[in-house]
């Protein structure tokens, strides 16, 4: 194990070292000062090292469940770095869904500071944003050139988000000027290192941001149109698309077999909405169900205080709940919160280190974007049982590695939250049937994520053609669908990961429900005992193969 022990130190480190944007999410201390490095040869570097990391990680010989989990996690968190890597600053770096400038404005200003050098790195960090901006932009043209280049619509609303900050004047209401101080320092001393900071905005920042609005706005005359949204039209695109499919999956799947198995999905997913919605709404017509869940008014929430009242609800009944199907659950408490940037909803885990505590965000800038009728499967989705219960687990375990309590699979990861929102109707959670409806409208996005995402990184579909598709083909409405589509198009392969591990993870249960003495408590702390290892190291351990 000590071989295997060190390398996963060394592995940690070297990670956690390589993106400190990625570092952004869970508002981790290392690397404070830093950005990332996008030149070529930077990138170039980290992939030989992932490489070489991988190729000794599967070179070891294991003893036990334990040692083939840190193992697994090690060798393919590895490969997915190099596999999935590909062309990210020109088109992933840009999105305006989840790009460099939205993961700044949701998460740069949540650090735990405590120490003064903590304050100074921050301060640092400000200063050094122009420069990583600079260096994103210059790698985005040189790939312009060489035919790689985003969506223009994307590098156009990217510079619409930059142009709106701007428009905010300096001072308190600026979003970057959000960050508290250290709170080791003395009360003079904040004083002090607040104004150090908004100065760095001032002078620093904003002329930088200012800079780098025009050039996203130049480069977007080059930037491809609607009708051509995918990799698939980009030289090579189709093996990059490939590849980032297996980093998000770790599991080999061809493009044409996850896109049919979403239309199959969808499919089923329309018998259950005329047996659960049909009766509610009087009609047991697929589009006009969908179109009445999509329009109706007094299904709309109407103020941001109702979604988060809701989402605290349904998150006390999920903690009441909890224990009858679960051995172990987190220490850390999770609490839900409201906010303007982001995704529509997502988490941010605990870290026992800092002392950062867990939360899920739901989006509530537009209520009317929300129907009432979802935020149950969201709670579940994101809390209890799903992120919160999985994640905090790890992050609050003392027998697991860190690569294991920190690193996340996608697959492992989104296909759990999916898998406990069919869990919690299990569980008796939702509380109505219109819930229940909510949970199938939940269904309808992650399968049309395997149409979609395929259909316009595969098979060439314009970004119109993608919206009709699940506007046709679920409840959802345009505005979030366009949202959707936009975030597919910037993160190829990242959205198939929902349903392909749900479905994966129910296969494995099905496996485990034949032995007699199956009990559904010891099926979840089998699942969850290892953090988040690759599903094909998920169905070994708990199946014993």
């Amino acid at each position: 194990m000590t071989q295997l022990t060190d390398l996963a130190d060394d592995f940690y480190d070297f990670a956690m070292a390589a993106s400190p944007i990625a570092l952004l999410w869970n508002g981790k201390l290392q690397r404070l000062a830093d950005w990332d490095d996008f030149s070529p040869e930077a990138r170039a570097a980290l992939d030989a090292r992932f490489l070489e990391f991988a190729e000794e990680a599967e070179a070891i010989e294991i003893d036990g469940e334990g040692e083939r989990a840190l193992r697994d996690v090690i060798a393919t968190t590895a490969r997915s770095e190099v596999r999935g890597g590909a062309w990210q600053p020109e088109l992933f770096m840009l999105n305006p869904r989840m790009g460099a400038w939205e993961m700044i404005l949701s998460f740069g200003v949540s650090f735990p500071l405590t120490t003064a050098q903590h304050g100074a790195d921050y301060i640092a960090k400000l200063r050094a944003m122009p420069a990583m901006l600079e260096q994103l932009m210059d790698v985005a043209e040189a790939a312009a050139g060489e035919g790689r280049v985003a969506l223009a619509r994307h590098l156009k609303e990217t510079a619409a988000s930059v142009e709106s900050y701007l428009a905010t004047p300096s001072g308190p209401d600026e979003r970057l000027a959000q960050q508290a101080p250290p709170t080791e320092l003395d009360e003079a001393t904040q004083k002090a290192w607040r104004a150090e900071r908004d100065e760095a905005l001032r002078s620093v920042v904003r002329p930088g941001l200012a800079e780098f609005r025009t050039r996203l706005l130049t480069l977007a005359e080059r930037g491809m149109p609607d009708e051509k949204p995918g990799l698939v039209h980009l030289p090579g695109g189709l093996d990059v698309y490939r590849d980032k499919m297996w980093s998000h999956l770790l599991l080999d799947k061809t493009p044409e077999e996850v896109h049919q198995l979403g239309l199959d999905q969808i499919a089923k997913l329309e018998d259950e909405y005329r047996a659960i919605a049909g009766p509610l709404l009087g009609t047991d017509d697929i589009q006009e169900i969908y179109r009445r869940l999509r329009e109706d008014e007094s299904l709309k929430y109407t103020s941001a205080e109702a979604i988060i009242t809701d989402a605290r609800a349904a998150l006390a009944k999920a903690e009441a709940a909890a224990p009858e199907w679960f051995t172990n659950l987190p220490d850390s408490k999770c609490s839900a919160n409201a906010t303007d940037f982001g995704a529509m909803g997502y988490y941010s885990a605990p870290d026992p280190e800092t002392g950062k505590p867990a939360a899920f965000f739901v989006k509530t800038s537009n209520p009317s974007a929300w129907s009432s009728y979802e935020l149950e499967a969201l709670t579940f989705h994101e809390a209890i049982p799903g992120h919160h219960l999985q994640i905090a687990l790890a992050a609050e375990s003392t027998d697991l590695h860190k690569v294991q309590r920190e690193f996340h699979n996608t697959a492992y990861i989104e296909g759990w939250g999916l898998y406990t929102e069919r869990l919690s109707d299990e569980m008796g959670m939702y509380s109505s049937e219109l819930s229940r409806v909510g949970m199938l409208s939940h269904d309808s996005l992650r399968a049309g994520r395997l149409v979609l995402d395929t259909g316009i990184h595969a098979l060439g579909w314009s970004r119109e053609q993608a919206i009709q598709y699940m506007c046709d083909h679920s409840p959802i409405d345009r505005a979030h669908v366009e949202q959707e589509v936009d975030r597919y198009v910037g993160m190829p392969g990242q959205a198939l990961s929902y349903m392909v591990g749900r479905l994966e993870i129910l296969d494995i249960r099905a496996e485990a429900e034949k032995a007699a003495d199956f009990d559904i408590r010891d099926f979840h702390d089998k699942v969850l005992r290892h953090g988040a290892v690759p599903l094909t190291t998920l169905r070994a351990q708990v199946l014993g193969s």
